[in-house]
């Protein structure tokens, strides 16, 4: 009875084995995983930084020049053309206001933000100087600012932003926000 068992045993072990009639293979290399922008190349594109219907901070990515936003994008024709858009040129956009397309999704600037700003930029970090005193702006409108400005200074958005008023300098701050966490006006400002 236990020859007989362990013959079944056996039987049954094997059989699957050798009965399914597939080979061993090598492992064969596919190459790395595949990647996709998102976002047109940081050369052909601004981010800036508006206001949904809820108040988050959201980042909105803006062509420029003669780039397509859908479909094909065009690069830069050779290196010269590769200087990402100019800091100043972004802020102009930002303090603009939402296009067309951008209103339709909901989008807006704080009502604080001022007309215009002079900026400048060095190794230390940006500087926004708004004729303005400070005092006027909300949370919401300066964490546009300095978001639009860090992420225009450096592709990781951590470049140091100094906001200077007709009242005042705030201390220097880097937009804190971080994939996953929606950042509101009600959170803390750089004050």
């Amino acid at each position: 009875m236990r020859m007989r068992l362990r013959t079944a045993v056996l039987l049954a072990a094997w059989y699957p084995l050798a009965a399914c009639g597939i080979q061993d293979t090598d492992v064969i290399g596919a190459g790395s995983a595949a990647t996709v922008d998102v976002l047109p190349a940081r050369q052909v594109r601004m981010l800036l930084f508006f206001l949904s219907p809820d108040a988050v901070l959201v980042p909105v990515p803006r062509s420029v020049g003669d780039s397509v936003f859908a479909g094909e994008q065009q690069g830069p024709a050779n290196d010269e053309e590769a200087a990402r858009p100019a800091t100043e040129k972004t802020v102009t956009a930002l303090l603009a206001g939402p296009n067309e397309a951008e209103k339709r999704a909901g989008l807006v600037n704080d009502a604080s933000l001022p007309d215009t700003t002079t900026t400048r930029v060095s190794d230390n970090g940006a500087v926004i100087t708004l004729a303005a005193p400070l005092d006027g702006l909300t949370r919401a409108a300066e964490w546009q600012l300095v978001c639009t400005v860090a992420f225009a200074e450096s592709a990781q958005g951590t470049a140091m932003v100094t906001l200077r008023g007709t009242d005042g300098t705030r201390e220097a701050a880097r937009c804190d926000l971080q994939p996953g966490v929606e950042q509101t006006a009600t959170e803390t400002a750089p004050r």
